[in-house]
């Protein structure tokens, strides 16, 4: 008979991937670190568990929603999966995905043309695009080379 944090696991990877790390955890929580270590073995040696493939998985979906390569970056160093800037901007290229394109979109939303303070307007839209995870001089060079006047 399964256990319950073995069953408990196949419900929850059932929904969505897991990292290792974070699927150790909610068991842990419902079961106990015992049944933890056991399910995840487990799952981990069935395949059910890679980190790898979850990594590429949430950069892609990330990347695809318009977040930028750090606030990625900083979200996988949270869930104890540690990946580069450079790996994050490889999934862009090998996904084709134009990080640059989500920055003139967030850009044409905060300039307007007819600004009665177009400085406020850069500033607001560097804030935003930062937040999002863009470095600020990323986002200067493109904003720069785009004609919002």
């Amino acid at each position: 008979m399964a256990s319950i944090g073995l069953s408990y696991a196949y419900k929850l990877l059932s929904m969505r991937d897991y990292f290792k790390n974070e699927l150790y955890e909610k068991i842990e929580k419902k079961c106990g670190s015992l049944e933890a270590e056991k399910a995840v073995a487990e799952m981990e040696q069935a395949g059910y568990i890679d980190d790898e493939r979850t990594a590429y998985n949430y950069i892609r979906a990330k990347l695809k929603s318009g977040y930028g390569p750090y606030y990625i970056s900083n979200k996988l160093y949270l869930k104890c999966c540690h990946k580069d800037i450079s790996y994050i901007e490889e999934v862009a290229e090998k996904e084709k995905i134009n990080m640059e394109e989500y920055i003139l979109k967030y850009s044409r939303r905060y300039i307007k043309k007819e600004s009665d303070n177009p400085y406020k307007d850069y500033i607001k839209c560097i804030n935003f695009l930062k937040n999002k995870g863009y470095a600020p001089s990323e986002v200067m060079k493109i904003i720069k080379q785009e004609d919002f006047e």
